[in-house]
């Protein structure tokens, strides 16, 4: 038997054994937040019961090589999936086969053949093919998959398997194994690739899946346990769970059982994961959770669907945004970072919260460690706010950008604009943020104007930031477009058609799975000048990168003037701001009203109206300030993260001030009011 498994193996004698398995694809750079909590939430309220984890996506990540598991688990909901399928199916081997050979010819860069890294001699041979690689694949996850099912098989009462990163055909390969040689040991999958119409159908579908758990899985897993350890309590109807029984009754979906105040749960277990990252040298990062859900999606709360961004089904396991407070969430954080020894942190939020983001970035700041983290971000976070956590250490972040046009914006329900998209692009770029933010393309509806909108606003704006990734729509289930197809231009929604590769059609045409394809009723916009505009803009960046200028745009500021470099043309220029001209410029560093920018240069005397007007005109027209509606936003960005820090802790001890000024200014009216 497998030594890496040896730590499922050893018998014991507890009441109820439990294992909790996490298959490829998820990301080998860290470790599965469900395992994690689930180990420590069973072990807390139930210390008898014997809790083993196993971070079986590592072991694949090691044997088949990091950079070729890393590319197949960027396409973990395609690729990835469909690599799992003729275990499930062997008479789609062929095609499956097919279909991936054609897939990385028609690829570039890191999938040439010749790429060693990629496809090592040691696996592959030093000339392989494509099908060679394909075969070779193969065999080494069917091989995987039946020494992990021995390692279980007896020796554990409960199976859990998660899925949420292209990890279901894994399961349920996994699974029927487990089943074939097992049939006593009760098999569990929870996870969002579940979700929804998803859980009932795969029971339906498959006789060696016992349970099928949705939503969050501490308070439905732990009953469930206790239930088949102490014969109590009913399943039939228990909130999160389905059963065989119950999923002909719920085609929709459980009723979710969700912990009430995050606060309470333990810290995560991650002991087994970082072992093996240890052992085989792994650069891992620390999977922390700081709140469940999105604050912008109130679909659950409001009953409306469009009450989230369109195209995201990222929240349908939770019934609504909950966070853990600061000081907890920063103890957690210290204290994992002192248990394992590692200051790179992951943080698993879909959105950053609303609230307190200061207050976060201080207590972090205050545990004295280098910190390297990484944060879901929205666009209406202030400069400050992320200027304060990169203080703090976040060194790379996904803002939700999605598009620079602001009449696509609210298309696709973003409730973000351009401007406040430019602003957040702006504060990474020049803080030396990595920015993993998406453009995403090909949304349903989408009119001509709004492409040719966003060409413009990259082309004149955005490129002087970091590029975005371009990020064709995809419809997932319970999306807002999923829920309300008729009001969009969609028609034939059915199961992702690439699965059509991997599945008997009978079957592909039964279970309801999580991604979704469909047909246009009308005919979509032609989104080429973007993308040829995405290629422009890539290499403007690339070559302003290595130039002494290291930016397409940027400034230096000599304090009484401010030069601006622009090298968007091609053929750099400059231009000096001097005087009141340089602090308007700096002013409108950061999003401004029009009033604001009165209020600070024309009713303080330091500028007429006509005079700012004129100043403001003229920037538009360099293209060195965006405008939309009456509010402001210098473009060009600072050259250092330490100036623009500087000017940002400066702006916000000016605006600081202001705000205590009129303060003071009402509270003196309201006494000579109530003094009269």
């Amino acid at each position: 038997m497998d030594s890496v498994y040896s730590e499922l193996i050893e018998s014991s004698e507890e009441s109820m054994r439990v294992a909790l398995i996490a298959l490829p694809w998820s990301a080998y750079q860290r470790p599965s937040a469900a395992l994690g909590a689930l180990a420590a939430y069973v072990r807390q309220h139930e210390p008898g019961f014997e809790v083993a984890t196993c971070s079986a996506f590592l072991d694949m990540a090691v044997t088949l090589g990091t950079s070729l598991y890393d590319g197949i688990s960027l396409d973990a909901y395609e690729l990835g999936e469909l690599l799992y399928t003729p275990q499930l199916y062997p008479e789609r081997r062929e095609a499956v086969r097919e279909y991936f050979v054609q897939s990385l010819t028609a690829r570039a860069g890191a999938w040439r053949l010749d790429n060693v890294d990629r496809f090592p001699v040691a696996l592959f041979g030093e000339h392989p093919t494509y099908e060679h690689i394909f075969d070779r694949i193969l065999a080494t996850l069917d091989g995987h998959l039946d020494t992990l099912a021995a390692s279980l098989a007896g020796r554990y009462d409960v199976v859990a398997l998660t899925t949420s990163f292209g990890q279901l055909f894994a399961n349920l390969s996994l699974a029927r194994r487990l089943k074939a040689l097992a049939p006593e040991v009760r098999v569990v999958l929870g996870g969002s690739t579940v979700s929804a119409q998803v859980g009932p159908s795969l029971l339906k579908e498959y006789p060696f899946l016992d349970y099928v758990i949705q939503g969050e899985g501490e308070q439905p897993f732990l009953a469930l346990l206790r239930k088949l350890a102490y014969g109590t309590g009913d399943l039939f109807g228990m909130k999160g769970l389905l059963t065989p029984k119950s999923a002909e009754h719920v085609a929709s979906g459980a009723a979710l059982w969700e912990v009430g105040n995050m606060d309470e749960l333990p810290y995560p277990d991650y002991d087994e994961y970082a072992s093996k990252a240890e052992q085989h040298g792994v650069m891992w990062l620390l999977s922390i959770e700081g709140s469940r859900g999105c604050w912008w999606d109130r679909t659950k709360r409001s009953g409306n669907p469009k009450n989230t961004c369109y195209f995201c089904n990222l929240n349908v396991q939770w019934n609504g945004y909950r966070e853990k407070s600061n000081p907890r969430l920063v103890d957690e954080i210290d204290s994992l970072s002192e248990r394992y020894g590692n200051t790179g942190i992951f943080f698993l939020d879909n959105i950053i919260r609303v609230k307190g983001m200061t207050e976060l970035a201080e207590g972090i700041r205050a545990t004295n460690r280098d910190y390297a983290l990484f944060y879901e971000m929205r666009a209406n976070a202030h400069p400050y706010e992320i200027m304060r956590l990169w203080e703090a250490g976040v060194k790379f972040v996904q803002f939700g950008i999605e598009g620079l046009s602001t009449s696509y914006l609210r298309r696709v329900g973003k409730g973000t604009t351009v401007i406040q998209n430019l602003q957040a692009m702006k504060v990474c770029h020049e803080l030396d943020i990595r920015n993993y933010a998406n453009l995403i393309t090909h949304f349903p509806g989408t009119e001509e104007a709004e492409v040719a909108e966003t060409v413009q606003n990259l082309l004149s704006y955005a490129i002087c930031y970091e590029p975005l990734d371009l990020s064709p729509y995809r419809l997932g289930r319970g999306s807002t477009l999923d829920a309300l197809r008729a009001q969009f231009p969609v028609e034939n929604i059915r199961n992702a058609d690439c699965y059509k590769v991997g599945l008997p059609a009978e079957v592909y045409e039964r279970i309801a799975l999580f991604d979704l394809s469909f047909d246009l009723r009308t005919g979509t916009s032609d989104w080429s000048a973007v993308v040829e505009a995405c290629e422009v803009w890539m290499r403007a960046y690339e070559l302003a990168r290595g130039s002494q200028y290291r930016h397409v745009m940027t400034y230096l500021d000599g304090g009484t003037f401010l030069r601006v470099y622009d090298g968007r043309s091609g053929m750099p220029r400059t231009l000096l701001l001097r005087g009141v001209e340089r602090d308007l410029y700096l002013y409108c560093t950061e999003i401004r009203q029009r009033q604001e920018i009165d209020e600070v240069f024309v009713e303080t005397g330091r500028a007429s109206r006509a005079q700012v007007e004129q100043v403001l005109a003229h920037w538009l027209e360099e293209r060195i300030l965006f405008r939309e509606g009456e509010r402001y936003l210098s473009v060009a960005p600072a050259f250092t993260p330490q100036m623009a820090a500087k000017r940002m802790h400066t702006l916000h001890s000016e605006d600081q001030e202001r705000r205590e000024r009129r303060q003071a200014k009402r509270a003196s009216e309201d006494v000579a009011v109530a003094a009269s």
